[in-house]
């Protein structure tokens, strides 16, 4: 090997790209080959079947000279992968609501041995961020709490779960994206409060977890406490080499966030920023566009090295730490075909050590727990282009599974409902019994009007958050509303079965409710 090759090799090791189907393309298979990709992140779009996963997951690790970085968001709620395939997991903040660091330590578990199987390494999960802005747009209840405390407790359950299965995890998003009021997604995050104050409740849980944890991914999220320019941590050397290696102690593996998130891209470009993130002390650069994308990226980094710009020890130090966790000769040996007939004969047990999670982290926000009977009930829900949010279907289905009349009406309504949507599902569920499903009310202000008019208008309202808990503030006090911290199929069905069988709402909110979602 020339050193050129050697160079380019161990660039390549830094990077991990996106497929653009469900098998391995050409492209990707000749980057892996030869070094210039060291790795894929999945997504959902790569899953088709258990069968398929698995063959693709077999083939991107054949076809690597590396033992590849093959990971994946298997976070649980808003943000996983496999649902469809796997056992569906309930969302962080879903965890931290049952206040049991077993029933996370369980989810973890699950977790990280189905993901073994398939022969995927590294998890990019848990999210130690703190919910501290109820109108954050991104994380909500992909964090576990408000408290920076009872996130540290489950995010180490987990942590220590996950390696015990085999799985490489990787705490997010570094310093912390829970207070920001942009989604990194299309624009740069700020978070705008003191130093002394982003020490006590951004960086706190990253400081508790910065021994046990072996890799973190750095968020774009600029700190203006810490940098006076619009800078994202991903390619602040203050953030990363400053204040997270030497301040808070944490020696493990450094990834970015995706490199083409528009908070990055629009103002450096890919190539650059990925050179920027480098620089800057990031080790593993997730790259989730095409080949020519990651390879154009490649090339940028190499000629740095060549022209020195960017000193090569920053590329083997990088190496280093990468193969501590990575090693080649950990790369699976056995055959998937024996993994995958494991893997599913552990499915029917895992699903219902999940279910008992869904079940015990519904929480009573306020008022008395209301039962539903064969009395008639009119559940209005919204038409979410995402998730179903059947509870009507999943009602029916329990009623009838109990030997009881289904006597259940449906009325959907628009995310962000205007006044004349509003007046007329009002006038349609006039002195009725209702059911009303809520998502992310603060930020579809439609959703609180909705709310507001319904309790004035129905006999009886019963108010259920899919989502983050703050939407019971749009009814009175005494308005009984109950939240499942979950918009899936799975959350809403436990919920139906926690209404029908009149199971008490055994959760504990883990978010702080006093902060109103009103403004804005």
């Amino acid at each position: 090997m020339t050193a050129n090759e050697s160079l380019e090799k161990a660039v390549g090791r830094l990077l991990v790209g996106r497929l653009p189907g469900k098998v391995l393309d050409q492209e990707f298979e000749t980057l892996l080959q030869d070094g210039t990709a060291g790795g894929i992140c999945i997504f959902k779009d790569n899953v088709q079947s258990l069968n398929q996963l698995a063959e693709l997951v077999e083939s991107i690790s054949n076809k690597s000279i590396f033992n590849p970085i093959i990971c994946v968001d298997q976070e649980g709620g808003a943000v996983q992968r496999f649902d469809e395939v796997l056992s569906p997991l309930p969302s962080l903040m879903a965890l931290a609501a049952t206040d049991s660091e077993q029933y996370a330590e369980t989810a973890a578990v699950v977790n990280g041995k189905q993901l073994r199987a398939l022969g995927i390494n590294c998890v990019l999960s848990p999210v130690v961020d703190v919910a501290s802005n109820p109108l954050n747009p991104i994380i909500g209840t992909r964090a576990f709490s408000s408290d920076p405390q009872k996130v540290t407790r489950f995010a180490k359950a987990m942590l220590e779960a996950f390696m015990q299965e085999g799985v490489v995890p990787v705490i997010k998003h570094y310093p912390g994206h829970g207070d920001t009021g942009q989604d990194s997604h299309s624009e740069l995050a700020v978070i705008e409060r003191s130093k002394q104050s982003i020490q006590e409740l951004e960086l706190k849980p990253f400081k508790d977890c910065a021994q046990l944890a072996p890799a973190l991914l750095a968020g774009h999220v600029w700190l203006k406490a810490y940098e006076d320019q619009a800078l994202p941590a991903t390619l602040s050397s203050k953030l990363l080499q400053e204040v997270l290696r030497k301040e808070l102690g944490f020696d493990g593996l450094i990834f970015t966030d995706d490199m083409m998130m528009k908070a990055i891209t629009n103002k450096y470009g890919l190539e650059e920023s990925a050179l920027l993130a480098v620089e800057a002390g990031c080790d593993v650069l997730l790259l989730c566009s095409s080949a020519k994308e990651l390879e154009r990226a490649h090339a940028h980094i190499v000629d740095a090295v060549r022209t020195g710009r960017l000193k090569e020890e920053r590329i083997a130090d990088a190496n280093r730490r990468i193969e501590k966790l990575f090693a080649r000769e950990q790369k699976p040996t056995s055959d998937y075909r024996s993994r995958l007939t494991q893997l599913q004969s552990w499915l029917d047990d895992d699903n219902a050590r999940i279910s008992s999670i869904y079940q015990n982290a519904i929480t009573l926000l306020q008022g008395e727990f209301q039962n539903i009977g064969e009395e008639q009930i009119t559940v209005v829900a919204p038409s979410h282009p995402r998730y179903p949010l059947a509870l009507a279907h999943f009602l029916q289905e329990q009623l009838k599974f109990n030997g009881m009349r289904a006597s259940i009406e449906e009325i959907r309504y628009s995310v962000n409902p205007d006044r004349t949507e509003i007046d007329q599902v009002a006038s349609q569920i006039k002195n009725s019994r209702v059911v009303l499903v809520t998502f992310r009310a603060g930020l579809n202000k439609g959703q609180m009007e909705m709310a507001k008019c319904l309790e004035n208008n129905a006999s009886q309202l019963i108010g259920i958050a899919a989502d983050i808990p703050y939407d019971c503030q749009a009814v009175s006090r005494q308005t009984t509303y109950m939240c499942t911290f979950d918009p899936s199929d799975k959350a809403m069905e436990e919920l139906a079965v926690m209404l029908v069988r009149r199971i008490g709402a055994k959760g504990k909110c883990p978010v702080a409710l006093d902060t109103s979602i009103a403004k804005g």
